[in-house]
């Protein structure tokens, strides 16, 4: 929670939201610096940067520096700095100093780049830090600390901790308030320090203050917050010493800065693939792309989702790592695979991608296997030696296994990733779904104790339920790593209208995406047309329920589809017929959720968008 002095005594905070905080890209080992935020008195490794205050919520800025910045390690530093001794536990300034610094040093900053992002004490506690780090000789942060933005930092101290003095009826203060008591010597100090050092060290800084009061008082005022640095000049903002770190756009002054501030000091070193959508996005011509299949690799209009493609990247590099994409139909699970794969070549890796999932290789067990080995081989660049390997006395499994143990596993050299995209396909013919779900699964195990079997790497991917009747300790969709990905939110769907050249006020974006929310294929088909001069947003909102819109071909499939299943007919005719969210059968909502149709509110479920809702509607009621 943030400082307020008159509030109750908060709940303990959680032990995980001390200590320094993975945000984003913190195990990259590519990256090119790390940004590390730090909260002040009374705040949260989370809440103290969220709009909201929510500690779980990842629409927030660091995340959204995080999708500006992919290349770059988010992190946020937790610690106890309560106001009153009634609140809680804290240690002396100096003392904390020394923590923070352990804390970096197990995490190993100071490999890379850094920039601290510091609110109120925190700012205090990082100079610090750095002067204790100066004092024993601790290089590595000193000599990587290329910036600190100050938000409303008293750097000689604070008129509120003053006022603390005078409230002993409510509490005692703690140790922290003492050492904010305006101009104590410490902190003069301790800024001296700084203004005497911050060249010669040459680390940037820049300085955002509040000048709205707090409760009836100014926290920190413009004075305090000045740190007295040559050619550093103090910005105004319209916050109060609490708001000035909650950012609620990416519009926002402080958000702006920070962004530029970092970009400033830290040189953009992103990958190949994101260094090209990046370079076409400048361009003032821009290349409008077909949105139907996936997104390109090189692509300015994929739109990232760094809390899933952090984790993927991360993941793939473990021995035997399994990772299993759900998402309904057009939701992005061909895209965001693709770049898994990609990752993984660009780290030296061998990527196979395969859909073996046409009738011909699905007549039986033995040909679906045989088939799927001599694909690999294939795609491998390795002579198919099938008959060498599968022997008649052994069944079809073990000679899939064999053959991909003995023959391809052992004749290359790297990590072999293997992508299986809309893996889902083969649910309907269970014995094959069955077998070949358990050798997954067997081969993911095998991982864990032979070193050969630590070189294959799974990449699943399925939108709909896992309806194949499997033991729990042999299918291969409980273990690993479970992604979900769904419709853009706003931020995402603001972001793809900006790509796409559009000057679009928040009431035309708040119209495009009430018609059809933040369903990734329909916004790039519907932003596609509009950029490209086809049609206008308004002739767009008339005609894409009818079958004049741009929508009929994706639509009617499922139309057919709906028709030909009377329970599913059923369930989705009580959706749409419905403005609130209703229950439904189990079977019934996966199954529409697959389609991508309906989405869940808590065990109801609801209309994904209008659109589904207005073409629908009168169809299915003929």
């Amino acid at each position: 929670m943030p400082f307020n002095i008159f509030s109750k005594p908060p709940k303990p905070e959680p032990a995980e939201m001390t200590g320094l905080i993975k945000i984003s890209g913190c195990d990259n080992p590519k990256r090119c610096g790390d940004v590390i935020f730090v909260h002040g008195l009374g705040g949260h490794a989370r809440g103290t940067w969220h709009p909201q205050e929510l500690p779980n919520d990842d629409n927030f800025w660091l995340t959204w520096l995080a999708q500006e910045r992919p290349d770059l390690g988010i992190w946020s530093f937790g610690y106890k700095a309560e106001p009153f001794e009634w609140r809680g536990s804290t240690m002396p300034l100096f003392d904390r100093a020394s923590n923070l610094q352990e804390y970096l040093e197990v995490s190993y900053i100071g490999e890379y780049p850094i920039i601290f992002i510091a609110h109120s004490m925190g700012g205090l506690l990082i100079k610090e830090m750095l002067r204790n780090a100066q004092t024993f000789q601790k290089k590595a942060v000193i000599q990587q600390t290329k910036g600190i933005v100050f938000l409303s930092t008293p750097h000689t101290g604070s008129h509120l901790a003053n006022l603390v003095d005078k409230i002993g009826i409510l509490a005692r203060s703690s140790v922290s308030v003492d050492e904010l008591k305006v101009h104590i010597p410490q902190l003069r100090q301790l800024n001296e320090w700084y203004r005497q050092n911050v060249d010669s060290l040459e680390i940037a800084t820049k300085v955002y203050f509040e000048t709205r009061p707090t409760k009836g008082f100014l926290v920190v005022d413009p004075d305090s917050a000045n740190p007295a640095i040559k050619d550093v000049q103090p910005i105004a903002t319209d916050d109060d010493h609490l708001s000035i770190t909650k950012p609620t756009s990416r519009n926002n002054l402080v958000y702006k800065g920070v962004s530029k501030f970092i970009k400033q000091q830290l040189l953009i070193n992103i990958g190949i693939e994101q260094a090209k959508p990046e370079a076409q996005y400048n361009n003032s011509s821009v290349i409008y792309e077909n949105p139907d299949g996936q997104v390109p690799l090189n692509s300015p209009f994929y739109i990232e989702r760094p809390e899933v493609e952090i984790k993927c990247y991360e993941s793939i590099l473990q021995s035997g790592a399994l990772i299993r994409i759900k998402a309904p139909q057009k939701m992005g699970k061909t895209s965001l695979m693709s770049r898994i794969l990609n990752h993984s070549k660009q780290k030296g890796y061998r990527t196979v991608s395969l859909n073996l999932w046409s009738k011909e290789n699905l007549t039986d067990l033995n040909n679906f296997l045989q088939a799927f080995c001599a694909i690999m081989s294939d795609e491998l660049g390795l002579e198919e030696q099938i008959d060498k390997y599968w022997k008649k006395r052994l069944s079809s499994q073990v000679n899939c296994t064999n053959y991909l143990k003995d023959y391809l596993l052992k004749n290359i050299n790297t990590p072999l990733v293997l992508g299986l995209d809309d893996i889902d396909k083969i649910f309907p013919y269970s014995e094959i779904a069955q077998e070949f779900f358990v050798l997954l699964r067997a081969w993911h195990e095998y991982g864990k104790n032979e070193d050969i079997w630590q070189k294959l790497r799974l990449v699943i991917a399925h939108s709909q339920e896992v309806y194949v009747s499997l033991n729990v300790n042999q299918s291969p969709f409980n273990v690993g790593l479970s992604v979900e990905i769904g419709e853009f939110n706003a931020t995402q769907i603001k972001e793809l209208v900006e790509r796409h050249k559009l000057n679009w006020s928040d009431t035309q974006i708040g119209q495009l995406r009430e018609l059809i929310d933040g369903h990734p294929y329909l916004l790039r088909t519907a932003l596609y047309q509009i950029a490209t001069g086809n049609l206008t947003l308004e002739e767009f909102l008339k005609v894409a329920p009818t079958d004049e819109g741009l929508f009929r071909g994706f639509l009617h499939p499922y139309l057919s589809l709906l028709e030909e299943d009377k329970l599913l007919k059923a369930a989705m005719k009580k959706v749409i017929e419905s403005d609130i969210p209703v229950k439904l059968d189990s079977a019934q909502s996966f199954k529409l959720r697959s389609l991508g149709l309906i989405e869940f509110k808590e065990n109801k479920v609801q209309c994904l968008c209008n659109l589904y809702r207005l073409y629908f509607r009168e169809r299915l009621s003929e």
